[in-house]
């Protein structure tokens, strides 16, 4: 009886588990060459206070931006406006940011995340679309040297959401029946190794018996 109620239990954590990987929403980073996008003037050999991205997935919510500030003893107040990368169009986020200069100083420690984080509310239908990014400083910085020198893009989607782009594009010549299959069995094993510990710690705790983590 107690084997079937941790059994049952364990496998209802894994269906919880699996459900959770598919259906919550969590930060998945674009595509990109290097993993982020230089913004470099290629003509001038200068970073710029712009950059264009390319979302993989609907829902972009996210930049990343390496600043560099060379005037450390200042605070910043910067505006970040994105809007689709053609000709007239309006901006369809605009992110006030206040930051301090020590926080984005040009010499930053190389050991350190040269990147600060900004969300906004989700752009949908973002998917293979090129976005425009600016960055504007305020009036009381309008003569401080700032610049960006690359970012990273991010979009809110599901586990579901990723594994279809995966399947839809496949890596190298991977065919998508095999890759199905792949992922498929991937998610049942880790699935049923879940549901097994799950179940296992139960029934220990049930009969009384202590558990070991370690020796």
């Amino acid at each position: 009886m107690r084997r079937r109620w941790a059994a049952t239990i364990g496998a209802a954590v894994a269906v919880a588990l699996v459900a959770a990987v598919l259906l919550v929403p969590v930060e998945v980073r674009h595509s990109a060459p290097f993993g982020f996008r230089l913004t470099l003037d290629d003509e001038r050999g200068i970073a710029v206070m712009s950059g264009r991205v390319r979302p993989n997935y609907d829902d972009f919510n996210r930049l990343d931006l390496d600043l560099r500030a060379y005037i450390v003893a200042s605070d910043y107040d910067l505006a970040i406006t994105i809007r689709p990368d053609r000709r007239g169009a309006a901006a369809i986020r605009t992110i006030p940011l206040s930051v301090r200069g020590a926080d984005i100083r040009h010499n930053k420690d190389p050991l350190q995340d040269p990147f600060l984080t900004v969300r906004f509310p989700p752009i949908p239908d973002s998917a293979g679309k090129r976005y425009s990014v600016l960055v504007q400083t305020g009036p009381r910085n309008r003569d401080d040297i700032i610049t960006l020198w690359s970012m990273k893009s991010y979009s809110a989607v599901s586990g579901r959401a990723v594994v279809g782009a995966i399947l839809d594009d496949p890596p190298g010549d991977v065919a998508p029946t095999v890759l199905r299959l792949v992922l498929g069995a991937l998610l049942a094993g880790f699935a049923a190794a879940v549901g097994w510990l799950t179940a296992g710690l139960l029934s220990l705790i049930a009969a009384g018996r202590p558990v070991r983590l370690h020796d």
